[in-house]
């Protein structure tokens, strides 16, 4: 099984690329299992039809902490996609990462990141790795290939920086930083920047988004852009981004240099 984590800032773009990943996959005829790692429990909703909310594995074991029924945290969603959110406590109460961890336990309790259930697992983890929940899929070996949603914003790439840093750490748990992901902000955008950043880190820039309404729009109906719009540039290459990750050999994958705070911000100057 392919397991693939995408990691960013809040607000960066990830939901869209894990859904509009696990879209392709799904349209390709893989086994797709999607697990959104957010608080808010809004990934899963892009790729789930008619269902006002998705019961997160949080409120679940809540219910019955001894739940062990597969069905009860997974929900049906198009092609064929099993989805699940880990979910998280009240805004001001608990921290955000307990839901993570406690999903990533109820994944390997059940055995469903085992055998032949699923042909590839998307993760899509909120960026704020400081939070050893929002590192489980790393340090539990559930996330083989990652990438990271970035932005041409200096903190887009700021947060990146801490990613790889967390990669760097679990890398003997078989993480491994498959590249960036240029969500672009502006039509001015520039990218040049970007592809420096991703050399600094020893990795790569993997795909780049331009900016397009189209994104939103899709959004609006509950699709991702690769269902609602598959020739709209940016759906191209998102699918693009799925086929290379998908032959990406991660043993040939280098191990990432992140850079120190300071040296982060002077390479931030360097580039102004």
């Amino acid at each position: 099984m392919q397991k693939i984590a995408v990691y960013g800032k809040g607000g960066i773009g990830k939901s869209v690329v894990a859904t509009s990943l696990s879209a392709s996959y799904a349209l390709a005829g893989r086994r797709v299992l999607h697990m959104g790692c957010d608080p808010k429990a809004d990934s899963a909703v892009r790729l789930v039809d008619g269902v006002a909310g998705i019961r997160t594995v949080l409120e679940v074991l809540g219910d019955d902490p001894t739940a062990v029924a597969t069905n009860a945290i997974l929900t049906p969603g198009r092609h064929g996609i099993h989805t699940l959110e880990a979910g998280g406590p009240p805004p001001g109460l608990g921290c955000g990462g307990r839901g993570v961890a406690r999903a990533i336990e109820f994944l390997d309790e059940m055995g469903l990141m085992e055998g032949d259930a699923y042909d590839v697992a998307v993760f899509d983890v909120l960026g704020d790795v400081v939070c050893g929940g929002f590192a489980a899929p790393l340090r539990d070996r559930f996330a083989d290939k990652v990438v990271i949603v970035v932005s041409e914003e200096p903190m887009a790439m700021f947060a990146a920086n801490n990613i790889a840093r967390a990669i760097h750490t679990y890398h003997r748990n078989g993480a491994s930083l498959a590249g960036l992901v240029a969500n672009l902000r502006s039509r001015d955008a520039n990218v040049a920047s970007i592809e420096a950043f991703a050399r600094r880190l020893g990795t790569q820039v993997v795909a780049v988004i331009e900016r397009d309404p189209r994104i939103q729009a899709a959004e609006r109906r509950r699709l991702t852009i690769v269902e609602d719009c598959p020739d709209c540039p940016a759906a191209r290459a998102l699918t693009d981004l799925s086929l290379r990750l998908w032959d990406v050999d991660k043993a040939a994958l280098p191990l990432p240099t992140p850079l120190s705070e300071d040296g982060f911000f002077e390479f931030i100057r360097s580039v102004e």
